[in-house]
């Protein structure tokens, strides 16, 4: 059985440079703000195995304009546990963790080849295509919290 539950930030990056950043060096899986009070870090684990994961963080976006929102950085599922619903309970995870936070809207600038599974979880899409270095095109999504 997958459970998901915080995780420490630097159990995170092996899973973002095998999935995220393969051929990039492992100093650019560690992000600014991993280690903030703010920040949070689930991970789906099964058998004591991390096989996915999702960092979210306190982060303004000037394009959105709304006061204490959100941002999704970094989620990833090894390939061989695709398919099994682990990215939509950690979503469910990090919306709760904000929720409790008082935050109001959570957003990511999504890969393109994850837009559909955004919509699925009820997130919207903003504003034009753009391209990440070294990453590659996204589009900002969006979704307002309870």
């Amino acid at each position: 059985m997958t459970v998901i539950k915080r995780i420490r930030a630097e159990q995170t990056y092996p899973l973002r440079q095998e999935i995220l950043r393969p051929h990039r060096p492992a100093v650019e899986c560690r992000f600014p703000n991993d280690f903030d009070d703010t920040t949070a870090h689930f991970g789906a684990l099964d058998s004591g195995r991390i096989v996915g994961i999702l960092s979210v963080y306190l982060a303004s976006n000037e394009q959105l304009g709304i006061a204490h929102s959100w941002q999704l950085r970094a989620m990833a599922t090894s390939e061989d546990h695709r398919g099994k619903g682990l990215g939509l309970r950690l979503l469910e995870a990090a919306e709760s963790y904000v929720s409790a936070q008082g935050g109001k809207c959570i957003w990511a600038n999504a890969r393109l080849h994850a837009l559909g599974f955004y919509k699925k979880a009820g997130y919207a899409a903003h504003g034009e295509r753009f391209h990440i270095a070294h990453v590659g095109p996204h589009v900002l999504v969006t979704r307002m919290l309870n």
